[in-house]
């Protein structure tokens, strides 16, 4: 049985509007643990702007289990004193009493447990009642989901691909759900892009190609262009490396590229080197098969396999579409049920149930889309065949 004097118990929770918004986060624990030392340590040595408070929930009634406020933003006047001494300092202690009154926090801990509560109150916070009413609720809450051990494993695996963090607005789409569509801009022509990104319907199934002519005539930061029009977007680069595989995979990764792609012509170690690079950066890692006469075989030269295998038709060759899809599953064998497959070359409307059907992860579309007359249409045609859903699109969300 666990010693409770080990036991050190982790809560954190954000209520409210700006400005007055409250963001907690806490630790409980034994005073006889690492708790305590840090309770200790931080009266003992104060920090200048950062100084911590006992919580009390008037002057003389400190609250049980013992409660101190860190302020996480540097207090530079009175006027942020008076917060932190006044409504949250309240809100807190009152919280911290609520919490064992309510069975959260058992009573017999109240003397043998101590509360580290680091507080945010935003300097243009004004209004006391809202500081109040956010800080106590967010304390409460943090509390509950410190002893409940809020949230578990389960719970961060299944909302980690679905979640925006407010200070970016953005989702990181890590290509967990497919199918996707795949937009190719192999125009070399800025004004043009610009307007096929722009026309793109908004959608957690859309990756976006940086074609090969577009990257050789604007660099790779045109991908850093392409994320300020969609920031939600999966980027691919589409390099199509050869050579000096972690230079260039590295230089594509710190132009924000999502997705960085390298022949399958390449040699083994140019291809390996590329492979581990991408991992470095946190970007996904694409072989080309195009002129590639068996891309099974070269897959199993590999002691690292790409996240990312494309079966690759060249854009002249109309008559033997298909026949490379047949590649699907053997390439799956070497490269594990992870492994995402993309089919490229002369993909039309029509073709897309077959292509899905064959097992293809990603369908690479082109001119049908990028010279069609109504580029958001022809892309919703493939998003509706492909039969997408978006990410929680109808999940009503305040935290969970």
């Amino acid at each position: 049985m666990t010693d409770e004097r080990d036991e050190l118990l982790i809560g954190e929770a954000l209520v409210g509007e700006e400005p007055e918004i409250a963001h907690i986060d806490l630790i409980i624990g034994s005073k006889r643990g690492a708790a305590g030392a840090a309770f200790a340590s931080s009266i003992a040595q104060p920090r200048q702007g950062h100084t911590p408070i006992l919580g009390v929930i008037r002057p003389n009634l400190p609250t049980k289990p013992m409660t101190l406020i860190v302020p996480k933003v540097s207090i530079r006047n009175l006027a942020d004193a008076e917060k932190i001494f006044g409504p949250a300092q309240s809100a807190i202690a009152k919280a911290v009493a609520d919490a064992v009154e309510e069975g959260v926090i058992r009573k017999s801990q109240a003397e043998e447990f101590v509360v580290i509560v680091s507080v945010f109150i935003h300097p243009r916070g004004k209004d006391y009642q809202r500081i109040y009413r956010y800080n106590y609720a967010a304390t409460k809450l943090a509390l509950s989901r410190a002893v409940e051990k809020f949230p578990n494993i389960d719970k961060v695996l299944e909302e980690k691909d679905k979640s925006i963090h407010a200070m970016i607005g953005f989702r990181i789409n890590n290509l967990k759900k497919p199918p996707y569509l795949e937009v190719a801009l192999d125009i070399p022509d800025w004004r043009r892009v610009e307007g096929i990104v722009r026309a793109l319907p908004k959608s957690d199934a859309i990756i976006i190609e940086a074609g090969t002519p577009l990257i050789k005539r604007y660099g790779v930061e045109v991908v850093q262009k392409i994320h300020q029009l969609r920031p939600e977007t999966v980027v691919f680069a589409d390099l199509k490396t050869l050579d000096t595989g972690n230079l260039e995979a590295r230089m594509a990764g710190d132009a924000t590229a999502d997705v960085v792609g390298f022949s399958g012509l390449a040699p083994v170690s140019t291809m390996e080197k590329f492979i581990e690079e991408c991992k470095k950066v946190g970007a996904l890692s694409l072989m080309d098969t195009l002129n590639v006469p068996n891309p099974v075989k070269v897959l199993k030269k590999l002691k690292v396999t790409p996240d990312i295998v494309e079966l690759h038709r060249a854009i002249d060759v109309e008559q033997a579409q298909g026949s490379e899809w047949r590649n699907i599953g053997a390439v799956r064998k070497v490269c594990g049920n992870n492994v995402l497959v993309a089919v490229a070359g002369g993909i039309r409307v029509d073709k897309v149930e077959k292509a899905l059907k064959a097992g293809a992860d990603i369908l690479v579309v082109g001119r049908a889309i990028t010279a069609a007359k109504d580029v958001t249409g022809a892309a919703r045609a493939f998003l509706q065949r492909m039969g997408v859903e978006e990410v929680d699109q109808f999940r009503v969300m305040t935290d969970f």
